[in-house]
């Protein structure tokens, strides 16, 4: 067994932690009384973020020079940020929940704020830790774009502003998705 792929057993470990938390929470969340569509909108963002940080982990294996410590901790940290932000979208006991919108503004400082701490470990590890040969400006700047879209959510609970960052985060989500999935010849 490899350092990367010893290494990918734990990141796995937690992404399906995140996901199944998530899951776990998607039929009360959707349940036609209670939903609110900025929230269902973010649970599904944050279901698809796990995987696509899995997809992104295998790349890390191009850098064995970079494994220690510090990068495993670093590495280990996102997907837990993840899962703590999903269990923050869907709390302890979900059937409990009787307004999924007042639930999401009382766990938007929380939420938001995890969401800025995620994007800044995406930032550093595109530019500091796992440096590919050809820059990444792309995921650099929208990444840097969430996280100032996540600040104004931590400081906003203005709904027209929250409806505007989940509709932005939804749109870069989906082109990243397509960008991984069919790879266009313009980002090989």
């Amino acid at each position: 067994m490899t350092l990367f792929e010893y290494i990918s057993v734990a990141v796995s470990i937690i992404i399906a932690l995140a996901i199944a938390e998530g899951l776990r929470g998607l039929r009360s969340a959707l349940d036609s009384r209670k939903r609110y569509g900025v929230h269902v909108t973010w649970i599904f963002i944050k279901l698809a973020n796990p995987i696509f940080y899995w997809w992104a982990t295998w790349g890390y294996r191009d850098f064995p020079e970079a494994w220690n410590m510090g990068t495993f901790t670093f590495v280990l940290m996102m997907p837990s940020i993840m899962y703590l932000q999903v269990h923050s979208l869907v709390s302890n006991d979900p059937y409990q929940i009787e307004d999924w919108r007042k639930h999401f503004y009382d766990q938007r400082r929380w939420f938001f704020g995890l969401n800025t701490l995620l994007a800044v470990c995406a930032v550093i590890s595109f530019t500091f830790i796992f440096v590919p040969v050809s820059p990444q400006v792309f995921p650099i700047a929208a990444y840097t774009l969430i996280g100032a879209l996540s600040i104004a959510g931590f400081m906003s609970d203005n709904a027209r502003l929250h409806s505007v960052i989940v509709i932005t985060v939804a749109v870069f989500t989906f082109f990243y998705w397509w960008v991984i999935s069919f790879r266009p010849p313009a980002f090989n």
